[in-house]
């Protein structure tokens, strides 16, 4: 299965409670640009820009599904540079979950804006679970302003705005939220709605449904 949703929508952390609640892998397509590259995904872009991010989206998202088959459908991988082998769970057990075996199944977390990505798409849609995590407009565009009040600018889909541009920053970022909360609505076939919920209760929330 593959979560997906906008940035800060907490697919990484729920993601890995997740894969530890079924025993099974998890992969997470931002850390694998990181591996990769040398770069995170954020400064990929601001260097290179954003086809040198697109690229590398696929190609992380790419490998992880050739990894472990979690869409039965077999993937040509082509890592990016610096490539080495992306390390397995070595414990070897086979988990269970109610009685059904998950050694068959992986979760993945992509990055935010995934959906603008037309390769990647592409992966998505042969992927048999893909969940939307749902969050909030406000609760959303607060924790980007948390971060940017760190590194002292917003993302690249925000134009890489100045923190002190925060009221152009929230209409840029209610245009994307309104786009991308639609296209991954139209995308996946489970939604998570998250409000009220931490990374823990939403990664159970997925577990009851899948």
């Amino acid at each position: 299965m593959i979560l997906l949703g906008l940035s800060h929508a907490g697919k990484t952390s729920a993601g890995r409670l997740l894969a530890e609640r079924l025993g099974c892998p998890f992969y997470d397509t931002d850390e694998v640009i990181r591996i990769r590259t040398g770069l995170t995904p954020r400064q990929l872009c601001r260097q290179a820009g954003i086809s040198a991010l697109h690229a590398a989206e696929a190609a992380a998202l790419r490998e992880c599904c050739s990894l472990h088959d979690c869409s039965g459908v077999a993937f040509a991988a082509e890592p990016l540079r610096h490539s080495t082998p992306l390390a397995l769970p070595t414990d070897g057990s086979a988990e269970k979950r109610q009685g059904m075996t998950v050694e068959n199944c992986a979760v993945i977390a992509a990055g935010g804006g995934i959906c603008d990505n037309a390769e990647a798409s592409a992966i998505i849609a042969a992927i048999p679970l893909r969940v939307f995590l749902y969050a909030e407009e406000a609760a959303l565009f607060e924790r980007l302003t948390h971060d940017a009040l760190q590194t002292g600018y917003y993302p690249a889909f925000l134009r890489f705005l100045p923190v002190d541009q925060k009221a152009e920053a929230r209409r840029l970022f209610a245009e994307l939220y309104a786009r991308r909360t639609e296209r991954y609505r139209s995308i996946c076939n489970l939604t998570i709605d998250t409000t009220g919920l931490d990374c823990a209760a939403a990664a159970q929330k997925i577990a009851e449904q899948c």
